[in-house]
């Protein structure tokens, strides 16, 4: 069955009607239709199943890959594009069940599938890459579970793993904040944007920044009981700096 899947973009909801039923949006809206500008598109694409209920499961408890939304719930619609028990059409998931509903696809936006990030890899260079969006994918970039770290000022945070340091991955750059070393990361990971309701990718200037931040790997090493990160060049052997 080949479908797609809109769910309430947070930032544009100023009604408030994600995770709400068709009641809330007739009463607001005073038609059974939602909302379709406020909506962006997270999947498209082929998946085993019949009929809505199908995806409802799928989508809640064995998400695809390169699934790039939440869990499927109350406010997101359904399209069904090509299924052999269900016409064609966009399908509301209502507080129970699905109700058949006017949508306008061409009003909505479509979520990132890639994100522009700065990557830092142990003994590496910081570069600027392009992993996927997906859970997966962020995971994937880590080599692991997420676990995201919020040490700036605006809004935008480091990706790691969060079993690095038991797993022995080698360590790679000092998190600080006020200048102090206040934690040191093991293991791969990666700076993106934070400041949606779903991680998302630098700006140009956000990119520059961070580059220029981590450029460089470090070594580690206790002074007078104190941990001190040297940062160092990996083209530039024996050089610290």
């Amino acid at each position: 069955m080949k479908i797609k899947i809109y769910q309430i973009n947070i930032e544009r909801d100023n009604e408030g009607y994600a995770f709400m039923g068709m009641d809330f949006v007739n009463r607001k809206l005073g038609v059974n239709q939602p909302a379709s500008e406020i909506y962006e598109q997270v999947f498209d694409g082929e998946i085993d199943g019949k009929n809505p209920e199908d995806v409802f499961a799928k989508f809640n408890w064995n998400h695809p890959e390169n699934y790039r939304g939440r869990s499927l719930s109350v406010s997101d619609v359904v399209e069904i594009i090509d299924g052999a028990d269900v016409e064609h059409g966009f399908y509301f998931c209502d507080s129970i069940g699905f109700k058949k509903v006017e949508f306008d696809p061409s009003r909505v936006t479509v979520k990132e599938d890639k994100l522009t990030v700065v990557l830092l890899k142990p003994g590496k260079l910081a570069r600027v890459e392009k992993i996927d969006a997906s859970l997966a994918g962020l995971q994937g970039a880590v080599g692991g579970s997420i676990e995201p770290m919020y040490p700036f000022e605006e809004e935008v945070c480091l990706i790691c793993n969060e079993e690095g340091k038991i797993l022995g991955q080698p360590l790679n750059r000092s998190v600080r904040m006020e200048g102090q070393i206040v934690d040191i990361i093991a293991g791969t990971c990666f700076i993106c944007d934070c400041s949606g309701s779903n991680f998302g990718s630098l700006s140009p200037e956000q990119q520059q920044k961070y580059l220029r931040m981590f450029k460089y790997p470090e070594r580690f090493l206790k002074i007078n009981g104190e941990i001190a990160a040297l940062k160092y060049n990996p083209n530039e052997k024996g050089k610290d700096r």
